[in-house]
């Protein structure tokens, strides 16, 4: 008796072995053959299922999905396959109710929820799909999708997105709308963002990064202040480290065989740091690398002054410092160009903002120069910048 029972048990296991064998390397003919021989597969059904949906008969995919999900009915695949199969046959109340059925079982799991989002989307259910772009931002999870779907179908404003997303899922929405460099809807997110979450620096820099690369300054410098105090010039005296961050110094540090820029505590003006730029004497170079943004007011005479020292400076185009306007145009100052070896001297440069400008750029340059002995070298100490307005305009 034994016997028997383990033969019979063999002969199905052979027999199962091969059916899994067919499953699993998808080898099937579709044929009402193989129909009859996998119909208690509740993989092999749902196979079926897809190759009629994708041969567009949906009547014949919604068979075989409701078979699958007959022999297990823990199915998720074969029931949102099903839900849109009932969908597509006009089956609206019943696609929704699977729907529905479905979404507490996968709360958690990511795997079905985009298909679950885009199909209540298409079925109305809004909540649904709040629900799932809250849950797939937060969990980083088809983030770009979900906020363009929430973007372009779901929300009618970005006004109306940061009241339905979660709190914590604001600062990957005012990333996603800085990547489509979108500046009033971005601005709205960080308002929204200053009265409900707590802001971190890294985001706080990146926002002031956005709004001062589209010459939006002025607010800029104005979250810049409320972050870090800092009123005028940032780091002028190259106290703290560079971030290259905000309206802190941006900076190349090193170029090779062309020139170095760092700080030093062996030579300062004041304090205990200041800026060395050392030029190297092997090319003839075009210098830009070291900038500060700086927010004016529009009609305000400023001073600028800044202290430098030089050491072996050589050929006929020296480095200076230049002032130029970042939102405006036809706004140009620039210092004497630095010759030689020169002690510790104070410059001054003094400008009047002209009307609509409201950012300016501090820089330090050199231009290439023509002749033979044309290749840069010499050592540049920079110290203690100070940038003044001035109670009356200057006569000239």
């Amino acid at each position: 008796m034994i016997f028997f029972v383990l033969s019979l048990f063999s002969l199905w296991l052979v027999i199962y072995s091969g059916h899994h064998r067919t499953i699993f390397q998808k080898t099937y003919a579709f044929n009402a053959n193989e129909t009859k021989k996998f119909k208690h597969h509740p993989r092999f059904l749902f196979l079926y299922g897809l190759n009629a949906w994708f041969q567009n008969d949906s009547i014949t995919a919604a068979r075989f999905f409701r078979q699958a999900v007959l022999k297990n009915v823990l199915y998720m695949d074969a029931w949102i396959r099903l839900s849109q199969a009932e969908l597509v046959l006009g089956h609206a109340d019943s696609a929704r109710a699977i729907l529905t059925f479905v979404e507490p079982l996968t709360e958690n799991v990511y795997r079905w929820k985009w298909r679950q989002t885009l199909l209540a989307y298409d079925l109305g259910i809004k909540e649904m799909v709040l629900r799932n772009i809250n849950f797939l931002v937060s969990h980083k999870k088809m983030v770009q999708d979900a906020f363009m779907l929430l973007d372009t179908h779901v929300s009618k404003s970005t006004a109306e997105a940061v009241e339905v997303l979660d709190r914590d899922n604001l600062v990957p929405l005012l990333k996603w709308l800085m990547s489509w460099n979108r500046v009033k809807d971005a601005e709205i997110v960080w308002n929204k963002m200053n009265t409900s979450v707590i802001l971190e620096e890294d985001i706080v820099l990146k926002y002031i990064h956005f709004l001062i690369n589209k010459k939006r300054v002025h607010k800029a410098a104005k979250i810049w202040r409320s972050h870090t105090g800092i009123e005028g010039l940032t780091n002028a005296g190259f106290e703290n480290d560079i971030t290259g961050l905000g309206f802190d110094w941006r900076y190349t540090p090193d170029s090779k065989d062309k020139w170095t820029i760092r700080q030093t505590t062996s030579i300062t003006f004041t304090g205990a740091h200041s800026l060395k730029i050392v030029f190297e004497g092997k090319e003839n170079i075009s210098f830009a690398n070291l900038y500060q943004f700086a927010s004016v007011h529009p009609l305000k005479t400023y001073r600028l002054t800044y202290s430098w020292r030089s050491n072996d400076i050589s050929t006929d185009q020296g480095p200076f410092i230049d002032v130029y306007g970042y939102d405006c145009k036809g706004f140009y100052f620039k210092s004497p160009m630095i010759y030689g070896t020169n002690d510790w001297k104070e410059q001054d440069i003094e400008f009047t903002v002209p009307e609509n400008c409201h950012a300016i750029v501090i820089r330090l340059r050199r231009l290439k120069s023509h002749r033979f002995d044309n290749k840069l070298a010499g050592t540049l100490w920079l110290d203690n910048f100070r940038l003044k307005p001035l109670r009356f305009p200057i006569e000239h």
